[in-house]
């Protein structure tokens, strides 16, 4: 009984590292593209997702800290 055990917890830890394997062959990374919108330091949430929309197909902004109480527009999209 202690063989019969011993081969199935082998043999199931075989099956895992097999799928685990097979399922990371599948995976593909997506690169994504970065762009920024020009401005005076100031930043508004909905002025900069239009801008990159207009800009960049597809893309999303979003206000970033650039210094202390500046801001700037970083637009993101997907680059494939």
């Amino acid at each position: 009984m202690s063989k019969l055990s011993n081969c199935n917890n082998i043999f199931f830890a075989i099956l895992l590292i097999v799928s685990v394997a097979l399922a990371m062959r599948q995976v593909h990374g997506q690169e994504i593209c970065h762009g920024q919108i020009p401005g005076n330091g100031s930043c508004d949430a909905g002025t900069c997702s239009n801008q990159c929309a207009q800009s960049f197909q597809g893309s999303v902004g979003t206000c970033t800290q650039t210094f202390i109480n500046r801001f700037t527009c970083q637009c993101s999209w997907s680059c494939s």
